[in-house]
């Protein structure tokens, strides 16, 4: 017995299959051949495109709360998930209200997506992947194993950011107060290479074609075509 909970205002297309014990919540729109695995929770009026398969244990559509300690400030409303054609989203996966997935996005097994970001056609994010609230990730841009992508960040198509990078938008570390806001936006050009493990520091902007070295801390802007290694990183 399947005991799936699917609410009788969500459309599902043709083809569909959907696993033991998924919730398909009010409003949802699956296209035509999508796959829900077992244990799915999709939150209300998320789109699915065509062909897009959904993992066992992920939510979609989570909506942001908190319990009043945090920095950010929460908006009062959250649009509902987009997501686009021959997508794959991994197992326990997270993907917070608002954001948008285009064509050909793999998500993999335990990423966490915040609220607000938007995934361009065929970009790849890997396992347990963090990514902050309104960031952008475009075409073509892989984001590899364990790499926390702060609020904010703008990655250009066809970059590549290594295992476990890790971006700050804080240089004061502050737990209380105002938000900071964009002016601490980190911007990676496109097709540049970030390097596993590399650090990069609040405010900073790598230029396209640029390669930053595993491991380097990146404390200054990167131009166009430069390659930094060390800490903090030099150009080499």
């Amino acid at each position: 017995m399947k005991m799936n909970h699917i609410d009788e205002t969500a459309i599902v297309g043709a083809d569909c299959v959907v696993g033991n014990f998924a919730s398909i919540e009010a409003g949802c729109v699956l296209g035509d051949r999508v796959i829900i695995h077992n244990n799915v929770t999709i939150y209300p009026g998320t789109q699915i495109g065509d062909n897009t398969e959904i993992f066992d244990g992920a939510v979609i559509g989570r909506p942001p709360k908190s319990s009043g300690n945090t920095v950010h400030k929460l908006a009062a409303k959250f649009e509902p998930v987009q997501i686009g054609s021959g997508c794959v989203i991994g197992a326990n996966t997270v993907i917070y209200a608002q954001c948008r997935l285009g064509d050909g996005v793999l998500v993999g097994d335990g990423a966490k997506i915040r609220e607000g970001n938007v995934l361009s056609d065929h970009a790849l994010i890997a396992m347990n992947c963090t990514i902050n609230h309104d960031s952008m990730i475009c075409e073509r841009a892989k984001v590899m194993d364990l790499a926390h992508i702060t609020a904010n960040t703008v990655i250009g198509r066809s970059v590549f950011v290594g295992p476990c990078v890790c971006s700050a938008n804080d240089n004061a570390m502050r737990i209380s107060g105002t938000e900071v806001g964009a002016t601490t936006q980190i911007e990676i050009g496109e097709g540049s290479r970030i390097g596993s493990a590399a650090m990069i520091l609040p405010n900073i902007k790598i230029g396209e074609g640029a390669l930053v070295g595993a491991c380097a801390l990146v404390t200054h802007n990167v131009p166009d075509g430069v390659r930094v290694m060390g800490i903090p990183a030099r150009e080499k």
